[in-house]
């Protein structure tokens, strides 16, 4: 369900674009526009009745031609719901006349051209769709345009596009992760050669009212376009940025929503870093039990203390600092042995922990964690990051400090690597900066995984001295934080990368 204000907002966009060049009545007749999941019409009955008081304005009556809608659902219901609808509405202006609804899967669609294409398709993850998704991999077109952990609605923009004609317009409102996902390799690169974006509105948020954990955008994009249109783009807060086309994508061809200035920035810090994090450092997720409620323990259990370890939650990272461990985890990798007390234990949770895949693979023995991770990752000199948060806030630790899968671990590749540097730079303003456009998000919060810190550009110095002297700080900051230090830290990385 589209709400009505974007609807329009879309609607006008295309039909801006398709008049461009003045209202002409061949033109408007001739009109062929298409929702390829219409769902029952909210996309397309808001086009019509546009389409029928533009009529009026060229011809002076209210005209309906049968070519100008048509739609595609696989729900029955919703197209039934979509012709009352429709006969409403031409009744509304004494009009009749026929519409082109069908149920029928869109993405089945071939040999059909439209100049319009609207779009709010559904957004489907492939973990809990796979039967969905495996259907359409047999087909040429999902083999072309398949990718690993795609969403479903990345195949209604591909159809769409081959479904216009050459100069037609889509718009769509989706979600904005596949404008930098590492999954959406094709859909952009499809986009990219097929022809150029005209308006893209990025709100960051949630457009719709049960759907809250939404992040939406608009995009209004032309086919064939061979002139470096100049993108009107809005970002989540207000501000108004024009881009050329070719400055749209950056150097690993993702989508970059940022001002001039940002993007002059962003190349300083490009050109003044001498190393990736991932040539000084090993990145690591923490433990996925496959199961918590065996695994970890509120309360320290001297019967189990040969298996137990101190166990994290993200919420226990700091700044700089950590919270104390309040819970406690029997660590069972492929080096452990299982004795009666604790087998005992573990036997209440049989069922639940025999069903897990890796167990059924044969991986794992059914007592074991599902993925333990190595040990050394846990114990000794690290980095530590929460997976999902609204600030940058790594911390350092040298103890034993055992975490779940949404804790990120970063060690050094050898032991000539400082990592209280590496901690000053990851908390400094020059890398949240960075990240705000190269790494990943969701809303509001960022998302530190392994991949785009690892791709994270970072000056590393040559001399002891340089490194000495951030080592220094960063210590002062775990002993006990100060705005006054942090300022020296940030100062010194926007002076040394943005040079």
């Amino acid at each position: 369900y589209t709400p009505t204000e974007f609807a329009n907002l879309m609607i006008d966009k295309t039909l801006e674009y398709y008049f461009e060049t003045g209202y002409n009545y061949d033109r408007l007749k001739n009109l062929k526009v298409c929702d390829i999941s219409c769902g029952n019409g909210n996309l397309l009955l808001p086009m019509l009745e546009k389409l029928i008081i533009i009529s009026k304005k060229i011809s002076g009556d209210y005209q309906y031609f049968e070519n100008w809608i048509t739609g595609y659902d696989i729900n029955p219901q919703a197209i039934v719901i979509f012709k009352e609808k429709f006969k409403k509405l031409l009744e509304k202006y004494n009009l009749y006349g026929k519409i082109n609804l069908f149920v029928k899967d869109g993405l089945s669609i071939t040999n059909q051209e439209y100049d319009i294409i609207l779009g709010n398709p559904p957004y489907l993850g492939e973990k809990n769709n796979k039967e969905i998704f495996d259907k359409i991999k047999k087909t040429e077109f999902g083999k072309k345009f398949y990718e690993g952990k795609m969403d479903y609605f990345y195949f209604f923009i591909e159809k769409s596009i081959d479904l216009l004609n050459n100069g037609g317009i889509i718009s769509f409102l989706t979600t904005n992760y596949w404008l930098r996902a590492d999954n959406s390799n094709k859909l952009r690169d499809y986009l990219k050669n097929q022809g150029k974006f005209i308006d893209i509105i990025d709100y960051n948020t949630s457009l719709f009212s049960k759907a809250i954990g939404q992040h939406n955008l608009i995009f209004t994009w032309k086919k064939g376009e061979t002139n470096n249109l100049k993108i009107n783009i809005t970002l989540s807060d207000g501000k108004q940025v024009y881009l050329h086309n070719d400055e749209l994508y950056d150097l690993y061809e993702k989508i970059l929503l940022a001002c001039p200035l940002e993007r002059k920035k962003l190349s300083a810090i490009i050109e003044n870093s001498n190393f990736f994090l991932k040539n000084l450092v090993n990145i690591n997720q923490g433990i996925v039990t496959g199961y918590d409620k065996a695994f970890v323990l509120e309360k320290y259990n001297s019967e189990f203390s040969k298996y137990l370890k101190p166990f994290y939650k993200n919420k226990d990272i700091g700044l700089y600092t950590n919270e104390k461990s309040s819970y406690w985890i029997l660590y069972l990798d492929k080096n452990s042995f299982l004795d009666k007390n604790l087998e005992q234990y573990l036997l209440k949770f049989y069922d639940n922990l025999v069903d897990r895949r890796e167990v059924k693979k044969n991986i794992i023995k059914w007592w074991q964690l599902q993925w333990a991770r190595e040990k050394s990752i846990f114990v000794g000199e690290k980095i530590i990051a929460r997976q999902r948060c609204k600030i940058n806030q790594f911390s350092y630790d040298n103890g034993e400090f055992y975490g779940s899968a949404d804790i990120y671990y970063i060690t050094p590749k050898n032991e000539n690597i400082n990592l209280f540097y590496i901690l000053g730079y990851l908390n400094s303003k020059i890398f949240l900066n960075w990240y705000k456009f190269y790494g990943k998000k969701k809303g509001y919060n960022y998302e530190f995984y392994s991949t785009p810190l690892k791709e994270t550009p970072i000056y590393y110095p040559n001399d002891n001295d340089t490194i000495k002297y951030i080592e220094n700080l960063v210590k002062l900051q775990i002993n006990q934080y100060s705005d006054e230090i942090q300022k020296k830290i940030d100062d010194f990385f926007i002076k040394t990368m943005l040079k």
